[in-house]
């Protein structure tokens, strides 16, 4: 009853609290952020895979042993050297610009707080909701859209979704997604909390929208980028495959990419193209060098 009833209901917002928790520690104790973002990182890690195990939405998602290695290299590469690495240095490096480089061009010390954090993440959003709309286009008759899809597409061709899957994305996917959620909040100016706060959001969302977890979450749909809302994210069926935002839902709602519906998705994965030859899926070095191979993977339909 408690494993198939309550638990679906609970798992997301027991994280969010718990998560909102340690936050307010780390701001209060005046802790360290780097520090406090790899304990954030760790906790969200061990609750996701805990729970992948109790209540796994498809139980043919779980990791198999013939995939550890190429999952274990996009870990280490895409996250604990790039992903982890951008983030942190990133943050940091934002947090010195501001104070040394850049003065602040609105005052957002006359909002409320809570305010502020809501404007930072819906401006922090849209860069990266437009870069990501922006890369599913895969427009084989042009080389900017099409190369941006190539590179996304890597995050793509899993045909299952878990905690290591976030991991599986091109480090240059990762370079812009910080870069377009970053900037932005520099060049306006927002407080080291705000920011600090950002980044948390941005890794604890990312890992919770790809989590293989049974999930209820009813009117989180939308407020943040829940399970489900990714699921079909990554749909193979092109109809469901919207949902762009990588933490908030906001900008699909506006621009009308938002997708839900009752039920749960079928397939997930990559739809075969007669352009397009995808690159092993098993093949680490295939898929980092995909993005600029032009002569054997993209093929224009002779006319």
């Amino acid at each position: 009853m408690i494993r198939t009833k309550i638990l679906p209901i609970l798992v997301v917002p027991a994280l969010l609290f718990i998560v909102s928790f340690v936050i307010y520690w780390v701001i209060s104790f005046q802790f360290s952020y780097e520090l406090g973002t790899y304990f954030i990182f760790l906790l969200t890690t061990i609750y996701i895979l805990l729970f992948e195990r109790i209540i796994p939405f498809n139980s043919e998602w779980k990791v198999k042993k013939e995939s550890t290695k190429i999952e274990i290299k996009h870990f280490l590469f895409s996250t604990a050297i790039v992903d982890a690495l951008t983030n942190t240095l990133s943050l940091s490096l934002v947090l010195y610009l501001k104070t040394t480089v850049f003065d602040t061009m609105i005052d957002w010390e006359i909002l409320p707080f809570w305010m502020s954090l809501i404007l930072a993440a819906v401006i922090g959003e849209f860069f990266p909701y437009v870069y990501h709309r922006y890369s599913h286009i895969g427009n084989i008759t042009s080389k900017p859209s099409i190369f941006f899809w190539k590179i996304h597409s890597i995050h793509h061709i899993p045909t299952s979704i878990n905690w290591f899957k976030t991991n599986w994305i091109h480090p240059l996917n990762t370079f812009f997604n910080v870069v377009f959620k970053m900037l932005p909040l520099l060049i306006l100016g927002f407080n080291e909390e705000i920011l600090f706060i950002i980044g948390i959001i941005n890794i604890v969302v990312g890992y919770l929208s790809h989590a293989n977890i049974e999930a209820k979450t009813g009117i989180l749909d939308y407020i943040i980028i829940t399970p489900k809302l990714h699921h079909f994210h990554h749909s193979i069926k092109m109809e469901e495959a919207r949902n762009y935002g990588n933490t908030l839902p906001f900008w699909d709602l506006v621009f009308n990419t938002y997708y839900n519906r009752k039920g749960s998705i079928d397939n997930v994965g990559v739809s075969k193209s007669e352009y397009l030859q995808y690159p092993d899926i098993n093949n680490y070095m295939k898929q980092l060098l995909f993005p600029f191979q032009t002569k054997e993977c993209c093929k224009l339909r002779k006319s």
